[in-house]
C-alpha cells in the first residue's frame, strides 16, 4: 500500500479488530537491514516495512539464544521469569499454565489462530508450550530452505480467515547458520560466509514478500498489524569468533523492530530510545485494544508511536544460561552509555577446554576481569561502541551502580542465578 493510500486510510479512523502478523527471522542482525543503515538493500520487503509504517532504531533482546527469546516475544515474560531458559532436552522448561501466551489471548477474544514454526523447535516446538492457543500449529517446515514451503499454508490461512479477525505467528530459522539459501539467492551477493548470510535475509525477505503481496490482494492489509522482528544476532569475529555463543555485546542483543498498520500507525516514523522484546507482546495487545495480563513485564509502545515524548527504559537486562556444551551464566545490563557484562562459568579452568569453546572462554579470561569466580566487563558504548576496551577496572563505581541494578532486577523477576562452580 501506499503511502498515499495509507494516509487515506487512517483519515478514516479505521477501528479495530486488528489481524495481526508476527513474524520472527531468527538469528537476523539489526545492521544487515538498510533500514537500519546497512549499505545494500538485502531485504526490499523489510526495507518498505520500516519506510510504511514504525521502525525501532534501539529495539535490545532479554536474551542471547532462541528458546527463550520467542518465549518472550509470545509471552511478554523476561527470560527469568517465564523459566524457558534451558539448553539441554531434559530438564523441564515448559511454559507454566499460570502464565497466557499472546495466541491464547487472541482466541479468547474470537480470532483465528495460526502458527508456522519449523524444525528449530527452540523457536516453536511443542514441548516448550509454544503451540498453546493455536487453532492451527505445525512445527515440521525445515529448518533450512523452509521458507519457501511456508509461504503457500501462510496464504492459505490467510484465504481461510476471509473477513474473520486472526492472530499469525511465523518463526523462520533460515537465516540461522548453515547458510544455504536456495538459488539465486545461495549466491546473490558472493561466496563468503557473510556473503552467504546476506543471502538468507534476501531469501526469506522475499519470500515473506509473497504473503504480504497475497495480504494486499485479499484487501486486509489495511487492517492488519505486521511486526517483523529476529530473536538476536549473530557474529562476524568482532570478538574473535562466528556465530554466536558466550555472547551479549551488540551485535548479539541488537534486533531489528518494525511494525506497520495503515489503519492506525503513522508512516516512515523511527521510534528512539530503548525498547525490548519484552516490550511487543503488550504492545501488540495495545494497539488492538485487548487487555494486557499483569503479569507481563513489558511495557506497551504505543504511546511512544503516537506521542512525541514517553519514556523508555534507562537500563535493559539480558540473560543466558547454557548449563550444557557451553557451561555459563551470562547477564547483561545496557544503558545508554555503558553496557556491563557478568559472566559465572559453571565449571572450574574450562579456558582449558579443546577446541571452540575452550577457545571462546581463553579469550575472556584475557579481556574480563576476574574476581571470586566471576568474570566482569564494562565497555563506554560513546567511545567504544565496539566493545573492544574493558574498563571495569577504570570505572569500578560505573560498573557497581549497573551491577545493583542488575541485582535489583534479577529479585523482582524471582530468580535465583547460579553460583556452583564444579570441577571438571
Amino acid at each position: 500500500m501506499s503511502a498515499t493510500k495509507q494516509k487515506a486510510a487512517q483519515a478514516k479512523k479505521i477501528e479495530g479488530p486488528f489481524n495481526v502478523i508476527i513474524i520472527s527471522f531468527d538469528t537476523l542482525r539489526q545492521d544487515h537491514l538498510q533500514a537500519y543503515g546497512h549499505p545494500k538493500q538485502l531485504a526490499p520487503t523489510l526495507d518498505d516495512l520500516a519506510a510504511r509504517g514504525v521502525s525501532f532504531k534501539e529495539a535490545l533482546g532479554n536474551c542471547g539464544w532462541t528458546l527463550p527469546q520467542h518465549m518472550t516475544l509470545l509471552t511478554g515474560l523476561a527470560p527469568l521469569v517465564h523459566g524457558a531458559i534451558y539448553l539441554s532436552y531434559k530438564r523441564r522448561c515448559a511454559l507454566p499454565a499460570r502464565f497466557k501466551t499472546l495466541a491464547e489471548i487472541f482466541q479468547d477474544n474470537g480470532y483465528l489462530t495460526f502458527g508456522l514454526a519449523n524444525g528449530n523447535h527452540y523457536g516453536g516446538g511443542w514441548q516448550y508450550g509454544f503451540h498453546r492457543g493455536f487453532r492451527s500449529y505445525t512445527d515440521l517446515f525445515p529448518t533450512n530452505n523452509g521458507m519457501e514451503l511456508v509461504v503457500e499454508p501462510a496464504i492459505q490461512c490467510l484465504r481461510l480467515a476471509g473477513s474473520r479477525p486472526f492472530f499469525m505467528y511465523i518463526h523462520t530459522n533460515d537465516t540461522h547458520e548453515p547458510f544455504a539459501a536456495s538459488e539465486p539467492f545461495g549466491s546473490q551477493w558472493g561466496s563468503s560466509y557473510q556473503n552467504r548470510y546476506e543471502g538468507e535475509i534476501s531469501y526469506v525477505d522475499h519470500q515473506f514478500g509473497l504473503i504480504l503481496a497475497e495480504l494486499d490482494r485479499l484487501g486486509l492489509a489495511e487492517r492488519t498489524l505486521i511486526v517483523a522482528t529476529s530473536d538476536h544476532g549473530t557474529e562476524f569475529q568482532e570478538h574473535g569468533f562466528l556465530e554466536k555463543k558466550l555472547n551479549l555485546y551488540e551485535e548479539i542483543i541488537r534486533v531489528p523492530l518494525i511494525m506497520t498498520l495503515p489503519a492506525l500507525l503513522p508512516v516512515g516514523k523511527q521510534v528512539s530510545g530503548f525498547c525490548q522484546t519484552t516490550d511487543i507482546a503488550p504492545t501488540i495487545l495495545d494497539i488492538c485494544s485487548l487487555p494486557e495480563p499483569k503479569q507481563m513485564n513489558g511495557q506497551s509502545l504505543l504511546p511512544r508511536i503516537t506521542k512525541k515524548k514517553a519514556p523508555s527504559p534507562e537500563v535493559v537486562f539480558a540473560h543466558t544460561l547454557h548449563e550444557k556444551t557451553f557451561m555459563y551464566e551470562h547477564f547483561s545490563a545496557r544503558s545508554a552509555r555503558h553496557k556491563f557484562i557478568r559472566t559465572v562459568p559453571l565449571f572450574t579452568n574450562l579456558e582449558k577446554l579443546e577446541g571452540n569453546v575452550g577457545e571462546r572462554f581463553a579469550r575472556l579470561a584475557d579481556v574480563a576481569e576476574l574476581r571470586k569466580g566471576v568474570w566482569r566487563e564494562l565497555y563506554d558504548l560513546k567511545n567504544d561502541p565496539g566493545e573492544q576496551h574493558n574498563i571495569v577496572t577504570e570505572e569500578r563505581q560505573v560498573a557497581r551502580e549497573l551491577e545493583k541494578k542488575l541485582n535489583a532486577w534479577i529479585r523482582r523477576c524471582g530468580y535465583q542465578p547460579r553460583t556452583t562452580r564444579l570441577k571438571m
